[in-house]
């Protein structure tokens, strides 16, 4: 039988690494630099772009945050059968 403990960090580890990910996909680093356009550039579109990057970025945060705050949680849960009684 599996333990709670067990479920509960995997679930820590598992949203740590989604996060870290999110984080990854949407930085910068990932992103060619804009020149300076020209007269057809949509800059309504590239900041549209640039907001939605930005907030996934911080839900990766807060998904990482989350994470580290559930595998810290799960050093408290009992293991083993004193965890089903």
């Amino acid at each position: 039988m599996i333990d709670v403990k067990t479920i509960v960090n995997s679930v820590g580890v598992g949203l740590t690494m989604l996060g870290v990910y999110m984080i990854y996909i949407n930085s910068p680093i990932n992103y060619t630099i804009i020149s300076g356009g020209g007269p057809d550039t949509d800059w309504a579109a590239i900041e549209r772009k640039a907001n939605l990057r930005n907030t996934l970025i911080k839900v990766g945060v807060y998904l990482v945050l989350l994470g580290s705050a559930t595998q810290l949680v799960s050093n408290f849960v009992p293991s083993g059968s004193a965890a089903a009684a």
